[in-house]
């Protein structure tokens, strides 16, 4: 099968850049990007501002991430990991999770999530 055929069947290459990515924000003081959406998975670029919680919840989506710069604590699984760049996770679906800024920068993610975070795409701008 050629090139051309599989990308007809399974679509084209898509690219974007972190501030042209749609965009939302579920709580005051965090914006996710949505950089990546495909049928099995979602990936976001998270900037969560110093001060900033996402608070308990939880969702039926894996999750695993990584803290690329900032430092804060994610709790989950009655574990608490305090997140310093390079620290990566994985959070079973359905396991209540929060994250909490820690310090005066902003902690900046990547997560992906799968299945696809459809109710991102719908609240995201």
């Amino acid at each position: 099968m050629g090139s051309n055929t599989l990308s007809a069947i399974i679509g084209s290459m898509e690219d974007t850049t972190w501030q042209k990515a749609p965009c939302l924000e579920p709580v005051p003081g965090v914006k996710i990007s949505i950089i990546g959406n495909g049928h099995n998975a979602s990936l976001c670029y998270i900037v969560i501002r110093p001060g900033a919680v996402v608070d308990w919840h939880s969702h039926p989506h894996e999750q695993m991430g990584t803290l690329l710069s900032g430092k804060g604590e994610l709790s989950s699984g009655g574990r608490t990991v305090k997140a310093t760049p390079g620290v990566a996770w994985r959070v079973p679906p359905n396991e209540e999770h929060r994250f909490e800024t820690k310090g005066d920068e902003p902690a900046v993610i990547i997560e992906a999530f799968s299945p696809p975070r459809v109710d991102y795409v719908i609240a995201a701008k």
